[in-house]
């Protein structure tokens, strides 16, 4: 089995959503995450900001139709490429997509897709208080098959692990460049996506981006706090579909040969401050 093949250095590029109401999410998160809107040649919307990049597709509701992530340069796309061919695991070509015309993707165990390539785009996108997309976590009914197939064949790097008292492990937080992680998984009793993160750069950030969606009627679902595992402030939003929406500020910056932490499956892991939104 392949054994942490060099996703190092790699950031989450962008995601695609599917809803039953395309129209409607594309207009909350124009608003919400101060956004434009651009019509894709397969139909579906790219939704753009400030380093955030977010596609809407119609589909089941709470379902992600792939993640995406950068390469600096396509030397390290085509390393990546190779060692992956190495070992056998089934490597398929996509459209584009905003990620270059050589992208590829892999399916984990959950049938997640997720897309790889070296994008040429322009972030720069509206000017706002900035929210650079960052993290994605899924619920997973096998956790650890996920976590094997992220670590082992598509190489992210542990931080922190979660354990409850029977000392199995219900939440894992990968990282794929310095930053604690760019992927995380928590054991649920279903399969879907958990939330996504957009990166801002202080306390005060975050501040702005409550002040901002106050502004519109959308409530702070959770937060203000501090996570335990990953250290970073957060405040939740949650989209017309009821995905949930995370801003984040200070997050850990971690080493590559960093060894994992382990928490314990407690609020106090997933809030520093006080109560937590505890999956399982």
């Amino acid at each position: 089995m392949l054994k942490n093949p060099k996703i190092w250095p790699a950031r989450l590029h962008h995601l695609s959503i599917c809803s039953e109401d395309p129209e409607r999410m594309v207009d909350w998160y124009k608003k919400a995450l101060v956004m434009e809107d651009v019509t894709l040649d397969d139909g579906t919307t790219w939704l753009k900001g400030q380093q955030r990049n977010i596609i809407i597709s119609e589909g089941n509701r709470g379902k992600v139709d792939h993640v995406a992530f950068h390469f600096e340069d396509k030397k390290h796309m085509e390393s990546y490429r190779e060692q992956l061919d190495s070992a056998n695991c089934k490597v398929e070509i996509v459209e584009p997509l905003l990620m270059g015309n050589e992208a590829f993707s892999i399916r984990d165990p959950d049938d997640n897709i997720f897309h790889f390539g070296v994008s040429s785009l322009n972030d720069s996108g509206l000017s706002a208080t900035p929210a650079r997309l960052q993290h994605v976590v899924f619920r997973s009914q096998d956790l650890p098959r996920m976590v094997e197939f992220h670590t082992n064949i598509l190489g992210f790097k542990i931080s922190d692990i979660v354990k409850d008292e029977a000392g199995e492990v219900t939440a894992n937080f990968m990282r794929s460049d310095p930053e604690h992680h760019s992927l995380g998984v928590f054991r649920a009793d279903e399969t879907r996506l958990d939330h996504f993160c957009s990166e801002s750069s202080c306390w005060n950030d975050i501040r702005d981006w409550a002040d901002h969606f106050a502004s519109l009627g959308i409530r702070i679902t959770w937060g203000a706090g501090r996570h335990g595992a990953g250290n970073n402030l957060f405040i939740f939003v949650s989209d017309p579909d009821g995905n949930n929406v995370e801003i984040s500020a200070e997050i850990e910056h971690w080493k590559y040969e960093d060894p994992p932490r382990e928490w314990a499956h407690e609020e106090r892991t997933l809030n520093l401050w006080g109560a937590a939104w505890m999956r399982s």
